[in-house]
């Protein structure tokens, strides 16, 4: 399963749920940030989070989150 696909997955699934607590499962939303190949991948860095409000702009998340957390969702 290609990544494009393993994230058009999740987020299908998160739509299909209107509990948030089970949607922050579904993302693997964590309180730290991940290091892959060099690059430290969090929620600052992440095209959906929102700086100024400290906010994941995902639609099926929406939801504050801190610059250091992360979740499988994540994109440069």
């Amino acid at each position: 399963m290609s990544i494009v696909d393993s994230f058009q997955d999740t987020v299908g699934r998160m739509r299909a749920t209107g509990d948030i607590k089970q949607r922050v499962v579904m993302a693997g939303l964590i309180r730290k940030p991940v290091e892959d190949d060099g690059i430290t991948k969090a929620c600052d860095n992440c095209i959906y989070f929102l700086a100024r409000r400290e906010w994941c702009d995902l639609p099926e998340l929406n939801i504050p989150v801190d610059p250091d957390w992360f979740c499988d969702l994540w994109r440069v």
